[in-house]
């Protein structure tokens, strides 16, 4: 009896898949997305996290590189080799851009042109890719930072034309919602587990169109109900973000 080659085997089983639309979506060919940032990004593997979220959502599996150097900005990745070496050498489908914490308050203007100078820089080297600031949270007792930072991040994306996931945004709905709600470390700047579980279901919603509602929390470590809390929050967020005309 003849038998198929298993090369030629594996061609058919592809053929089929193929033409059935089933392709399974860890074969799907990654998205590749760098974050550049700081602290805020690195705190408990924001890149990581979204990258699981992705995978338990059975989106489309994302290829993620972080360069995150602590208190860096705008203008300090602009100047590290590093960070320009992994824009002109990546084929990037999204760029995150994470601005210091406090520089789009006490100093709007450098932020954004500096946003300017590292949107021009990615877009020649990656013309088709989706470029998405990462607005972030006022400090935990310092709730009006947030007007300046939407202010600045908005102002920024208008100019370049670019996305923004509406993190801060969603932290202080969240903390609306429930004051009992913990999304910070001691320091009162940075994200814990949970911080960073809402920063990344923002980041899916912003990334994918998508409700991660009902996606796991473990990577968090985070109980379902929790997790789903802070999931609402988000995609609710997102979508209003969206339907607001004054937002880029």
């Amino acid at each position: 009896m003849y038998r198929i080659p298993p090369k030629s085997a594996f061609l058919c089983l592809f053929i089929i898949l193929t033409t059935a639309g089933a392709i399974p979506v860890d074969a799907a060919e990654p998205l590749n997305v760098l974050f550049i940032g700081n602290s805020y990004t690195a705190a408990n593997n924001l890149p990581n996290m979204v990258t699981t979220l992705a995978r338990a959502g059975k989106q489309r599996p994302i290829a993620a590189k972080a360069i995150t150097p602590g208190g860096y900005t705008f203008a300090k990745h602009l100047a590290l080799k590093k960070t320009q070496a992994a824009i002109k050498a990546g084929d990037w489908d999204v760029v995150v851009l994470q601005q210091q914490s406090q520089m789009p308050v006490f100093m709007p203007d450098v932020t954004r042109s500096n946003a300017v100078k590292l949107h021009a820089e990615i877009k020649e080297h990656n013309p088709d890719a989706r470029i998405i600031f990462y607005l972030t949270w006022a400090r935990e007792h310092i709730p009006d930072m947030q007007k300046g930072l939407n202010a600045t991040y908005f102002a920024a994306a208008k100019e370049t034309k670019s996305e923004v996931a509406p993190t801060g945004i969603a932290w202080e709905a969240a903390r609306k919602a429930n004051p009992e709600l913990k999304l910070y470390t001691g320091d009162k700047s940075h994200p814990n587990a949970a911080g960073t579980y809402l920063t990344a279901c923002v980041f899916y919603a912003t990334i994918f169109d998508a409700d991660p509602t009902g996606l796991p929390g473990a990577v968090a470590r985070l109980s379902n109900e929790q997790a789903k809390e802070l999931q609402t929050v988000a995609w609710q967020t997102v979508n209003s973000f969206k339907a607001d005309e004054s937002a880029p």
